[in-house]
This record gives structure tokens, C-alpha cells and sequence, in this order.
């Protein structure tokens, strides 16, 4: 049985010199290989490098947005702590405090104090879980830290300063409060 090179050069696709500059650079890789020691990479071999590769970006993308959602609940739990810990407890009175939110509409009822904490800026409004607590200035700018939409209702007090010297409705006061 005669080899591929023997049949390929009786049937004249190759010539003699083209045989002898094959089987010479067989011999010069196999040198190479032995010299080095680096090793051909096949298409298989590449392949399984892609999709490892391919895998590898997947599996860092699950990791990042599993630690996203870690991040998001362990936000939560801290803002469902900072108001249990610094929600006004005694704040029910006659007086109804509006305030918009969700483009409503809203009210509590509020004593005195409260209101005239909540109209200078000492208190503020947040929701969690579509429920309203009453908190102290300090701790709504740490809550808004963590989450800004948490905060509903935070009037800052307006200097006499601030306001224009021309202004033609300097005279009136603006309510913080309007009671319906």
C-alpha cells in the first residue's frame, strides 16, 4: 500500500519538490514541538476556549446581578430599620396635613406640633410600602441617601433674606400648609 504523498503523486496532483517541502516542514515542526514544547492548537481546542470564554462572561454577569439584588434587599432592610428607628410615634391630633404623592392628593392627621414641625422643616414625610411615617430632618437625608424616592415631603425654611426686593407678592405669605 503505497502512502497519500505516492498516490497523490501518481495521480499528478503534486510534484516531487512539492512532497519534499511537505514532509520538510513536518520534520521542522515536529523539531520545533520537541525544542519549545508548545503544542498546535486545533479548531476543537479553540472552540472549547470560546465557549469557555463564553461561559465565563455569562457566569460573571449571574454574579453581578445576583449581588444587584443582594445590594437592593440589604437597601431595604437598612431603610425598613432607619424608620422603625426614627419614626415620630406621636403625631395623631385634628389637624389634616396634605401633601402630594404619586400626583395625589394625600392627608394625615397631625397634632399642632407636628405641623409646625413639618412646616419649618424639623420633620418629614416618607413612604415605605405604601405607608407614610413622620421622621426628623437628620435621618430623611440618610434615608434619601440610600434611596431618594423614599422621601415624600421635606420643606426647607425660606430666609426673609431670599426673598426679592421687588417682588409684588412679597407682602403675602405663602402656606407650607393649606387645612381644607
Amino acid at each position: 500500500m503505497a502512502s497519500l504523498q505516492d498516490q497523490l503523486m501518481k495521480s499528478g496532483l503534486i510534484n516531487k519538490q512539492k512532497a519534499k517541502q511537505a514532509q520538510t516542514e513536518k520534520r521542522r515542526k515536529a523539531k520545533q514541538k520537541k525544542k519549545k514544547g508548545t503544542v498546535e492548537v486545533s479548531d476543537v481546542q479553540t472552540a472549547i476556549n470560546d465557549q469557555k470564554e463564553i461561559q465565563r462572561q455569562q457566569d460573571l454577569e449571574k454574579n453581578r446581578q445576583a449581588q444587584a439584588e443582594l445590594d437592593a434587599r440589604s437597601a431595604h432592610g437598612k431603610l425598613i430599620q432607619m424608620i422603625a428607628q426614627h419614626c415620630e410615634k406621636a403625631y395623631q391630633g385634628e389637624l389634616d396635613y396634605h401633601f402630594t404623592y404619586d400626583n395625589k392628593v394625600k392627608r394625615i392627621a397631625i397634632n399642632e406640633k407636628t405641623q409646625q414641625g413639618l412646616s419649618i422643616g424639623l420633620l418629614a414625610i416618607c413612604v415605605l410600602n405604601d405607608e407614610f411615617y413622620l421622621i426628623n430632618k437628620e435621618a430623611a437625608a440618610k434615608l434619601t441617601e440610600i434611596d431618594p424616592s423614599v422621601l415624600v415631603a421635606l420643606h426647607e425654611k425660606v430666609e426673609i433674606s431670599d426673598i426679592e426686593e421687588d417682588d409684588p407678592y412679597a407682602e403675602f405669605a405663602i402656606p407650607d400648609d393649606l387645612i381644607w
